[in-house]
C-alpha cells in the first residue's frame, strides 16, 4: 500500500496541493495514455455518504465523456449495483485507470481531510460490509467521525455544507490533474511553416 498524502479541505492551497498531489499519481500510472474512469461510491440517501456521487455529478458537468465517471446523484454507484456497473471496466481490453472516490469516517482531527494513495478501497468497511477492493488509485474524503457501532448514523447525521465543500475540491482537483497530466505527456506539436 502507497502512503498517502493528506490535505485539509479548508486551507487555501488545498486546490493547489490535490490537484499536484493527483497529477503526479495519474502520471506515474500513464494516464496520458489510458482511459481515465473515476468511480464514486456512494449514495444520495445518507448526506455523509453522497461525497461520490456530488463528485461524480461535478465531473460529468465538467465535461468528462461518456464511461469516464461511474456514479453520480442520478446513477449512484454502491453496494447493490457495484459488480454489475464496475464489471465491464475490470473486464475492458483497453484496462482503464479506475480512481475510485469514496467517504470515510476518522479520528476528529481528520475529519474535513482528503486522502489521495495508491491503491484500491474497500467500500463500505467502516459500516461492516465486504465489498471488493475498487481502483488504483484512491481519493478519500473523511466526513465525519468514527462512532463505534453508530457509524450509519454519524454518516445521516453529517453536515451537508462539509460534504459540498469537499466534492467541490474533489472534483475541480481531479478534472485539472487529468487535463494537466495529459497535456504535459501529449507529443509536442509540430510546426510546419509555409514555404
Amino acid at each position: 500500500m502507497d502512503t498517502a498524502t493528506i490535505i485539509p479541505s479548508h486551507e487555501p492551497s488545498a486546490i493547489s496541493r490535490l490537484s499536484a498531489a493527483l497529477e503526479t499519481e495519474l502520471a506515474a500510472r500513464g494516464a496520458a495514455l489510458r482511459p481515465v474512469v473515476f468511480a464514486c461510491i456512494g449514495t444520495d440517501r445518507s448526506t455523509g455518504d453522497s461525497l461520490g456521487p456530488l463528485v461524480g455529478q461535478k465531473l460529468a458537468r465538467l465535461g468528462l465523456g461518456d464511461g469516464a465517471v461511474v456514479g453520480t446523484l442520478e446513477e449512484p454507484l454502491h453496494a447493490l449495483n457495484m459488480a454489475e456497473r464496475l464489471q465491464p471496466l475490470v473486464s475492458s481490453p483497453s484496462r482503464p485507470l479506475v480512481i475510485a472516490v469514496d467517504a470515510a469516517l476518522g479520528r476528529l482531527a481528520s475529519v474535513g481531510t482528503v486522502a489521495v494513495r495508491g491503491g484500491g478501497i474497500r467500500p463500505g468497511q467502516g459500516v461492516g460490509k465486504d465489498l471488493p477492493e475498487i481502483g488504483e488509485l484512491s481519493v478519500i474524503g473523511t466526513v465525519n467521525i468514527q462512532s463505534a457501532g453508530l457509524d450509519a448514523q454519524v454518516l445521516q447525521s453529517t453536515r451537508l455544507y462539509l460534504v459540498q465543500q469537499m466534492a467541490d475540491l474533489i472534483a475541480t482537483s481531479c478534472w485539472w490533474a487529468l487535463r494537466t497530466a495529459r497535456r504535459e505527456q501529449a507529443p509536442p506539436l509540430r510546426v510546419v511553416r509555409a514555404a
